[in-house]
Order: C-alpha cells, then structure tokens, then sequence
C-alpha cells in the first residue's frame, strides 16, 4: 500500500468514528494543520504516527494501512511466511558461517605455504652466499 491509500483509509476511519481533524491533532499532541496536512498527504505518514492513530481510532495499524481488518487466516499467512524466513535465513547464515570456516582454513594452509616457501628462499640465500664467498675466495687464491 502507498501512503495515499493509507492517508485516506484513516480520513475514512476518522470520519466515521465521528472524530475531528482538531480533535485528532489534539489527540496526537500536534497542530490542527500538522494533522491536516499528514492526513491530506503533504506530510510523510511517519510509522510511529500510524501506531499512535490507530490507536486512538481503536483500529489496528493493519487496518489503517490495508482499509481492512485482515481476516485470521491473512494472520496465518503472514506466520507463515515469517516462519518460512526465518527458515531460510537461518540455512543460509548456516551455509556463509560453514564457507567462512572453509575459506578460514584455505587461508591458514596458504600462510604455511607461503612460511615454507619464505623459508626456502632463506635456505637458498643461504646457500647462494655461502658458493659466492667459496668462489670470491678461489679466486683470489689462483
């Protein structure tokens, strides 16, 4: 639903419950034009406003935004596939947390790689000086 349905499912409400746009401003605790212009759509219907509305319409929230007291079995629905969510982020946060840890252990193999290969290139430096100073010291030699 966009905000002009709802601004217009609680002006139909209002109107019927025999409540002013002066007596809801005062109500809500804001100007009779703050009200007026909420309800008339030239300010943004802010969520905390729709909560406190209904309430002093005696309405849900869910019937000022869809015009309509939603039936038991939309309530059903809407468990249904809040449940059905829950589900699946739960699989998928299962499946990112069980990637992390095999991509965690990738990681770790490739750092003691990369410490062997560190080493090597150690052992080689090693090496290559130690056959320079034999061939700097045959040379002076001959």
């Amino acid at each position: 639903m966009d905000n002009g349905s709802v601004k217009k499912n609680i002006s139909r409400i209002r109107k019927a419950s025999g409540i002013s746009q002066a007596e809801m401003a005062e109500r809500l605790g804001m100007s009779r034009t703050a009200y007026r212009n909420l309800e008339n759509g030239e300010t943004k219907l802010i969520s905390d406003n729709v909560d406190r509305i209904a309430s002093l319409l005696e309405k849900t929230p869910e019937e000022l935004v869809l015009g309509y007291a939603p039936s038991a079995r939309d309530s059903m629905r809407v468990n249904d596939i809040q449940k059905e969510n829950a589900r699946q982020q739960k699989e998928l946060s299962e499946k990112y947390e069980s990637e992390i840890s095999r991509l965690k252990d990738q990681i770790k193999t490739l750092r003691e790689c990369v410490e062997a290969l560190q080493e090597t290139v150690r052992t080689k430096d090693e090496v290559i000086s130690m056959l320079k100073r034999k061939v700097g010291g045959n040379s002076r030699n001959e």
